[in-house]
C-alpha cells in the first residue's frame, strides 16, 4: 500500500515538472515575457486614451483614432507577446467634394493629383478677365475646402483722356465697355502731325499697350547753318515754319561755290524739300585733258573755276561711252568719258578665212563700237565645223571673223 503511494507520488511530481518546463523553462517566450510592452506607432494616428493600460497581457486590445484630416480606425491585439494588427487599416487623408467652377475661369491643382485633405487649387481666369478677388486658391481641410469661391471680372479699358487737336476712331457711340482687344486709332487734325502709336490695344492687364498719342503742329526747324546763310524767308529770331514757306541762301563768302539746292520749301510732314545746301572754297582746274578719239567742242582756256565743264565729241566712227564732258571739281577734272574705236575688216583677213561680206561686192568693211557685219562663205567654200556665228558684232575695235574651207 505504502509503495503505492509512492509510485503515485512520484507521478504527481513529473506532472509538475513537465508542465513548469513546457510554461517557461524550455519555451521560446520565458513566462516573463507574456505581456505586451512597448506601444506601437501609427502613422497620422493617435491611440485611443480609453484603451490605454499600464500593462497588456494576451487578448487585450488598442484602439488608434484618426488625426483630423485623415479616416478610417485602426486597432491592434496583443498575442502574449507582440501586438498585432487585426486588419490591413490605415489613416488615409480625407476627400473634399470636387470643387465647384466659377464663372470665366477655372482651377488647376497646385499640388497632389487628387481632392483630399492637404491638395491645394488655384483659380485662372480665361481670356478676356481677371481676378477680381484676392485669394484666387483653396486647400482641401479636414472641414471641407477653404476661402471662398474667387470672382473674375471682365478686363476693361479706361477710355483715353480727350487731347487737343486729335481724333480718335473706336469709341463706342454709347456706354459700352472698352474691352480687352478692343482697339483705338487717332489721327490728327489738318496742319498737326501724330507723336506716338496711330493705333492702341486694350491689353490683358486692362491697360491700353502704348500711351495715347498726341497732335504737334506741323512746322520745319531751322538747322545748323555752317557755311551758309539765309537770305530769304527768314521770321524773327528763326521761329517755326509752317508748311509752304521757303528759305534761300547764299554762300558766306562770295567767291565759294555752292553744293545743293539754294532754296529749300517746308512740306506737309514738317520736313524741308532738300537736304541745307553747303560750300566748299573754289579750287580752280588747269587746261582739260586729252580724250583718245575725242576732241574739245568748247573754248578753251588755261583757268577754269570749280563747277565749271567742258564739253568733248567723239571722232567719227568712234562712239562715246559716258559723259560727253569733264567739270572742274576742287582741283580735280572729274566725269567718265570714253571713245570706243570702230572695227575695221580687210579683204586679206576675209581672204586668210574663204569668207566674204554677205551683201555687195568684196571690199574693205568699216563697222562702229555694237554694229554688226554678216559674211558668208565664198563661191564654192563650206563653213568648217566649229565655225563662229556668221553675223558678228564689233566691241571697241574687236571684231571675231568666221571660217570656212
Amino acid at each position: 500500500m505504502e509503495s503505492s503511494l509512492f509510485v503515485l507520488y512520484l507521478f504527481f511530481l513529473a506532472r509538475v515538472y513537465t508542465s513548469a518546463f513546457d510554461d517557461g523553462v524550455n519555451s521560446d517566450h520565458p513566462s516573463e515575457l507574456s505581456t505586451c510592452t512597448e506601444i506601437p506607432t501609427e502613422e497620422n494616428a493617435e491611440v485611443s486614451t480609453q484603451t490605454l493600460k499600464s500593462s497588456y497581457t494576451k487578448g487585450d486590445s488598442l484602439v488608434f483614432n484618426c488625426q483630423p484630416g485623415y479616416v478610417g480606425r485602426v486597432s491592434f491585439i496583443c498575442d502574449g507577446y507582440n501586438w498585432k494588427k487585426t486588419r490591413n487599416a490605415k489613416c488615409s487623408r480625407k476627400r473634399c467634394a470636387l470643387p465647384e467652377d466659377i464663372p470665366n475661369g477655372r482651377f488647376i491643382l497646385v499640388n497632389g493629383t487628387e481632392f483630399v485633405y492637404g491638395t491645394t487649387i488655384k483659380y485662372i481666369c480665361n481670356k478676356g478677365y481677371q481676378m477680381a478677388s484676392f485669394i484666387d486658391n483653396r486647400t482641401c481641410l479636414a472641414a471641407g475646402w477653404n476661402n471662398h469661391l474667387p470672382l473674375c471680372e471682365e478686363i476693361t479699358c479706361s477710355p483715353p483722356v480727350a487731347k487737343e487737336n486729335i481724333i480718335v476712331d473706336g469709341l463706342p457711340d454709347n456706354d459700352d465697355l472698352l474691352r480687352y482687344g478692343h482697339q483705338l486709332q487717332f489721327t490728327c487734325k489738318s496742319g498737326f502731325k501724330l507723336v506716338g502709336q496711330k493705333d492702341i490695344t486694350c491689353g490683358e492687364n486692362g491697360v491700353w499697350n502704348h500711351p495715347s498719342p498726341i497732335c504737334e503742329e506741323i512746322t520745319c526747324k531751322v538747322g545748323e547753318l555752317n557755311t551758309v546763310k539765309i537770305v530769304a524767308g527768314v521770321r524773327g529770331d528763326f521761329p517755326p515754319f509752317k508748311p509752304k514757306h521757303s528759305l534761300t541762301f547764299k554762300c558766306i563768302h562770295s567767291d565759294w561755290v555752292m553744293k545743293g539746292q539754294s532754296s529749300v520749301t517746308c512740306r506737309e510732314d514738317g520736313t524741308w524739300s532738300s537736304s541745307y545746301p553747303t560750300c566748299l572754297a573754289n579750287k580752280g582746274c588747269g587746261p582739260p585733258p586729252l580724250v583718245d578719239f575725242a576732241d574739245i567742242t568748247t573754248l578753251q582756256k588755261t583757268y577754269y573755276s570749280s563747277g565749271e565743264s567742258i564739253k568733248y565729241m567723239c571722232q567719227s566712227l568712234y562712239t562715246l561711252s559716258g559723259q560727253s564732258y569733264k567739270t572742274c571739281t576742287d582741283g580735280m577734272w572729274s566725269g567718265s568719258l570714253k571713245c570706243l574705236k570702230p572695227c575695221i575688216v580687210n579683204i586679206e583677213d576675209m581672204d586668210a578665212r574663204n569668207i566674204q561680206q554677205y551683201y555687195g561686192k568684196k571690199r574693205k568693211m568699216f563697222a562702229a563700237h555694237e554694229e554688226h557685219i554678216t559674211f558668208k562663205c565664198q563661191y564654192r567654200r563650206q563653213p568648217k565645223r566649229y565655225s563662229l556665228e556668221f553675223r558678228q558684232q564689233c566691241n571697241d575695235g574687236v571684231m571675231n571673223l568666221p571660217s570656212c574651207q
